[in-house]
């Protein structure tokens, strides 16, 4: 049940009640519009994410390329997979260049387009301004950090620290409009800690903030066990044994998180959040002088909504052996999948109030239409249902999403002897068995040094962005 708070005048409500104002004088001239689709982009893109998993990067680039730069509904999205592909290439400084982009591109969009947004009630979703969710902005700005890893790390812990901070923000707001365990869902993300206390470690004097950094990934990822090792190593103050250097090699594992169109149940909360906004419109109306008629809620029982789905991948892990000799396997730092779904579900209620209030909207049109057109009776009962029922059976769920993310990023520390090794890194299936063929790379560790291998994993094929 949806806490009474949300349903007092808020932003988002606000921002409902002017767009609905527009919707009702708007809509009854578009009854008959011819609504175009995006299955094509929606192939193509998805054509590009099965070529990244099955270790074909030129073609995912080629076709990401090509609808990044179409400027069309899918281009944005493109452009985050692109960002993907290009880390993956070992083109480090490309993709955060990219990231930084699409980064200061989201932050500075409007709250509300007022264009898409009535195109969204005419047709669906799908018309509206691509704004990334929660969990993808938190990651535009972790994938920032993994970028600056991948070269000289300059700006890893700053990258580190936005995440954290946007994070707070969205918690922030899902808590004023009432979203219910706000705490869980937007539950801190544990890489960013782990970078700043990795990063602080490597100082070799500020080990206290290395040891809190710990703290806090054990407190927000409790499943990582070497952050326990992390402390204790932070808290006597010591980065390595003498004359050894620290590789510490970053996964991004298996296929991530997207959207897939479902069909979901009008719940009680969704019903109660659009009931809001539309009694928000009769209230304003009511002050203005208008007629302020109530608009009914329509009956129905579900509507096209997008639900996480996490694709099939045989990968669990990457084993990492030096010299030829196993040292160790990496483990879940940050469950990217959890946190899409945990998001997703968390707010729901909204994406459902949004179909239903689309839906109030296209009846209020038809029934319009009907009465301009001189319908009444049987005539005007048949025209509604049939008009209704035809415009809402062609929409869809807004599906646009960062499909390319992994489902994890893990982490294996390794300290060794300083010197030169051959990294050799494989996919690693439930049983423990070594999937693929493998990667190996020469990498050179320094006394009291910290080496970086960032490996992208999405099944038995392994990307080396260093």
């Amino acid at each position: 049940m949806v806490e009474l708070r949300a349903l007092r005048p808020s932003r988002w409500l606000s921002q409902q009640t002017r767009m609905y104002r527009f919707w009702s004088s708007a809509l009854p001239l578009v009854v008959l519009l011819v609504i175009s689709g995006c299955a094509g982009g929606l192939r193509k893109i998805d054509n590009a994410r099965g070529a990244f998993a099955a270790g074909d990067l030129d073609t995912s680039a080629e076709t990401l390329s090509e609808l990044a730069e179409s400027r069309r509904r899918f281009a944005d999205a493109a452009a985050l997979d692109l960002a993907m592909v290009e880390l993956a290439r070992g083109d480090a400084r490309s993709a955060e260049q990219r990231f930084r982009k699409l980064r200061d591109q989201f932050d500075a969009q409007p709250k509300l387009a007022p264009l898409s947004e009535v195109a969204s009630i005419v047709t669906d979703d799908t018309a509206r301004v691509f704004r990334p969710t929660g969990y993808e902005q938190i990651m535009i700005r972790t994938m920032l950090a993994v970028c600056s890893l991948a070269t000289d790390g300059a700006d890893a812990e700053s990258y580190a620290m936005q995440a954290v901070m946007r994070q707070k923000e969205l918690a922030s707001e899902a808590e004023d409009r009432g979203v219910e365990d706000v705490s869980q869902a937007y539950q801190a993300v544990a890489f960013a800690p782990y970078i700043r206390g990795i990063l602080r470690e490597a100082t070799h004097h500020d080990y206290d903030d290395a040891a809190k950094a710990y703290q806090l990934v054990s407190a927000v990822q409790p499943s990582f066990r070497a952050a326990t090792r992390d402390m204790e190593r932070a808290s006597v103050g010591s980065h390595s044994a003498p004359g050894h250097g620290v590789l510490y090699v970053i996964g991004c594992v298996g296929r991530g998180p997207v959207l897939r169109e479902v069909e979901a149940p009008t719940t009680t909360s969704a019903m109660q959040i659009a009931s809001s906004v539309l009694n928000a419109q009769n209230n304003r109306d009511n002050d203005e002088g208008d007629s302020g008629d109530v608009i009914a809620l329509p009956n129905i029982a579900s509507v096209k909504v997008p639900a996480v789905f996490v694709p099939d991948s045989g990968i669990v892990a990457i084993g990492v052996r030096a010299d030829g000799v196993a040292v160790g396997v990496t483990e879940t730092l940050t469950d990217v999948g959890m946190l899409a779904q945990q998001q997703n579900d968390a707010e729901m209620p909204w994406t459902i109030a949004r179909a239903v209030i689309r839906r109030a909207a296209k009846e209020t049109a038809v029934a319009t239409a009907g009465n301009s057109l001189g319908l009444s009776g049987t005539a005007g009962s048949l025209f509604h249902f049939a008009a209704s029922s035809a415009w809402s059976s062609t929409e869809h769920a807004d599906t646009r999403c960062w499909g390319l993310l992994p489902r994890q990023i893990q982490v294996l520390r390794v300290e060794l002897p300083a010197g030169e090794y051959d990294i050799g890194l494989h996919s690693l299936g439930p049983t423990g068995m070594e999937m693929g063929i493998g990667r190996i790379k020469p990498i050179t560790l320094i006394d009291g040094k910290n080496e970086y291998m960032i490996a992208i994993a999405p099944d038995e094929t392994i990307y080396l962005a260093k």
